[in-house]
């Protein structure tokens, strides 16, 4: 996709950090946006600066860890604009500490928001765009999931937040080649430190859910990196090139390296006797 312009947008965790810098690169580039994110006045406040900007935008209260809502938000893209041409999922949580402090709600708190929003967003509207590529041919579309550096290399503190930041980048992965059939471009965000309020994750869970990790361990690693209004230039130049990874960050580069050395290596060595 080389043109925004009059493109339809939803951008889910659309009211702050990475989700608002997007939201503001399409807005430059003319899209309209649907900002979609649990915080519903921050939502409203994000679509009226879009607003301000020369675009249509919606604001849309949405938790991506319940279907019905993840309804809504589609019905009122649909009401509103009578199509969807992107899909930015992005919304996310992170939780972190020890391995072994990572309780059973821990767990599924990260990959309730991280993991299967991602697949009840991803599913419903990859399938729309299918249909309404089928009804307007070429028309095309885009879908950008958010993952993470995480989704490449784990480590002990934060294993549910890898954990699913890995299952985004296998299901992104997948979701590329199914839709490549049909027109739709699909790219997986990988994120190095950005600079976002996702060391606040701890205030969408309840006060029973509140032991074992805490996402404010987050803020060392985050805080006096990249700002959010970078990233959606790198973002778009990503579509524009329809690359399988966006990455922000390429100091990392050793890193990865390593790993998949380690991988080869392992590879290398079938057979190998013990």
């Amino acid at each position: 996709m080389d043109n925004f312009t009059d493109k339809i947008a939803v951008v889910t965790g659309g009211a702050s950090g990475i989700g608002l810098g997007i939201a503001r690169a399409l807005a430059a580039a003319g899209a309209h946006i649907v900002v979609a994110d649990i915080d519903e006045d921050a939502a409203k406040k994000s679509a009226e600066d879009l607003r301000g900007r020369g675009v249509r935008s919606i604001a849309v209260r949405t938790d991506v860890r319940e279907d019905d809502s993840v309804a809504s938000l589609f019905d009122a893209a649909q009401s509103e604009f009578g199509g969807i041409d992107l899909l930015f999922n992005n919304a996310g949580v992170y939780l972190g500490g020890e391995m072994r402090d990572c309780t059973e709600d821990d767990w599924r708190f990260v990959l309730d928001v991280n993991l299967d929003g991602v697949f009840r967003i991803g599913q419903k509207i990859a399938a729309f765009l299918r249909e309404q590529n089928l009804r307007e041919e070429g028309r095309g579309g885009y879908v950008v999931n958010t993952a993470s550096i995480g989704g490449f290399m784990s480590h002990g503190g934060g294993v549910a937040y890898a954990a699913s930041k890995y299952g985004v980048v296998a299901y992104s992965e997948a979701m590329r080649m199914d839709l490549e059939a049909d027109g739709i471009g699909v790219s997986t965000l990988c994120p190095g430190p950005i600079d976002t309020n996702l060391p606040a994750s701890d205030r969408l869970r309840s006060d029973h859910e509140k032991t074992g990790g805490v996402s404010e361990a987050l803020s060392p690693f985050i805080r006096g990196g990249m700002k959010p209004d970078d990233i959606g230039p790198i973002v778009l130049s990503g579509i524009r090139r329809n690359l399988p990874y966006i990455f922000t960050h390429d100091d990392m580069r050793e890193s990865f390296q390593a790993r998949f050395d380690s991988v080869m290596d392992c590879i290398d060595r079938i057979g190998e006797p013990s």
